[in-house]
């Protein structure tokens, strides 16, 4: 399986840099005190960073994903990326839901980095995954719903061969295609930056998750760095 970024987007956004984590093998489980307490001491240190909301947009990693959002006709202020959306509700409401250890140890380390990290349960993917431009005949069923959302030609998405997305709005929200559950034990994990210092914040995330999930949950990890000079990891 593969998994990268398609020619004419990083055409658009040169300055991306991603992070890739392979996982095999891994016992997702509910989180143990462990992971809760870092998940609480990434919460601690966003509500210290970010007194009040407006504070937020003016970060320079979610600064400049609201520039790249609005490249590609995205309104950022009603979809923000979803490093955004987490330190917002943490702002706003003081803590996140605990979901599951995998999940809470990704939010975590987007908390702590402010960039976007997604992991994607692998069980459901058709094919090799790609980061396109919507050709207009997809669709998305979001986390929680029955019904589809059609997708408009030209929307960022994450892809894989048949025509059901695993992302909307490039990273903005994920699919229940994708969801992570407490049986998932095969993950693609990313992490996406386009600020002037993207690539230490990616590398920081993927230094952090690939110690950590393994450490807690067992199993295998295998990272990658991807940009537009190299646009696509295997496993």
């Amino acid at each position: 399986m593969k998994f990268g970024y398609a020619g004419d987007l990083l055409a658009r956004c040169p300055e991306l840099v991603a992070g890739v984590i392979w996982l095999d093998g891994i016992a997702n489980r509910p989180s143990p005190s462990a992971i809760d307490a870092n998940l609480a001491d990434a919460e601690r240190v966003i509500r210290e960073c970010f007194p009040t909301p407006p504070d937020i947009a003016k970060y320079e990693s979610i600064a400049a994903w609201r520039q790249v959002y609005s490249r590609f006709g995205v309104k950022p202020n009603r979809y923000p990326c979803a490093a955004e959306s987490l330190i917002r509700r943490v702002v706003e409401t003081g803590a996140l839901p605990r979901i599951s250890a995998l999940v809470d140890l990704c939010n975590a380390a987007s908390l702590r980095h402010a960039i976007p990290v997604a992991p994607f349960d692998l069980v459901n993917v058709t094919g090799d995954l790609i980061v396109r431009l919507a050709i207009g005949n997809e669709r998305f069923l979001p986390i929680g719903t029955a019904i589809y959302d059609a997708i408009p030609e030209g929307e960022v998405v994450y892809a894989d061969s048949s025509p059901e997305l695993l992302s909307r709005r490039w990273n903005w929200r994920q699919s229940d295609k994708g969801k992570i559950g407490l049986s998932t034990t095969r993950v693609l994990v990313t992490t996406e930056a386009v600020h002037r210092t993207g690539r230490d914040a990616v590398c920081r995330v993927l230094d952090e998750l690939s110690a950590r999930i393994p450490e807690m949950l067992g199993g295998t990890a295998t990272v990658a760095i991807l940009d537009s000079e190299d646009p696509e990891s295997a496993r």
